[in-house]
């Protein structure tokens, strides 16, 4: 009796412990990340920021003085949310919020990255957003800490987002597991591909360790 009750319960935990090693998405993930990416120079985008800016300016909000004055004004735009596509990183210079073209491009870009990795026969991950919407006060404050920072940011019109190169966020292991540099190259072939057909800008951000996208849409 003893034995079979034994029995019984090493089947139970078996169960248990494949249920836990589950490759279905539960919502979180497990992120990777590499101290530099081996991005390929056609990657290494350098679209002009004025040429971008102006489109910045045409389609998007007006800029935001503070945090708030958002409070008010972010109601007209998208709050923006981890999805099986793209995962956030917590924003200290930025507020998850994108106009509606910024937002359709995130989604495009997250599922063609995905298509990208189940195509190779590898595991899908999620594209980790780092920025988003910045008031004036937010780039001024990050302009102390980052020199590079521009002050008449594409960030404060809502219709740009970075998106990290070098981690990447796994949430399944069905399929080959696949490395970071192989997963920035992947990324940056979507992005290649959607600016060619006109729907972004991007500038690849080394130091940032970011691509900057800025939608056209």
């Amino acid at each position: 009796m003893k034995a079979h009750i034994k029995i019984l319960l090493c089947l139970f935990l078996g169960t248990a412990i494949t249920g836990c090693h589950s490759s279905k998405f539960v919502g979180e993930g497990q992120t990777f990340g590499v101290s530099q990416a081996n991005v390929s120079s056609m990657y290494a985008f350098k679209d002009p920021n004025i040429t971008t800016l102006k489109i910045a300016e045409r389609i998007g909000i007006l800029p935001i003085e503070n945090r708030e004055e958002a409070r008010k004004k972010v109601r007209r735009l998208n709050h923006i949310k981890d999805t099986k596509y793209y995962k956030l990183d917590p924003m200290t210079h930025s507020m998850p919020y994108l106009a509606d073209g910024a937002t359709k491009l995130l989604k495009t870009i997250g599922k063609k990255f995905q298509k990208k990795l189940k195509k190779n026969g590898y595991r899908a991950h999620r594209v980790i957003a780092t920025s988003m919407l910045r008031t004036r006060a937010d780039v001024a404050s990050l302009r102390k800490v980052n020199g590079n920072a521009a002050k008449n940011s594409a960030h404060m019109y809502a219709t740009t987002f970075d998106l990290s190169y070098t981690r990447f966020n796994r949430i399944s292991t069905n399929g080959n597991p696949v490395n970071n540099d192989q997963m920035a190259n992947f990324l940056g072939e979507v992005l290649l591909g959607l600016r060619k057909d006109g729907r972004c800008g991007v500038i690849f951000e080394r130091n940032q360790h970011c691509f900057h996208i800025m939608s056209n849409e």
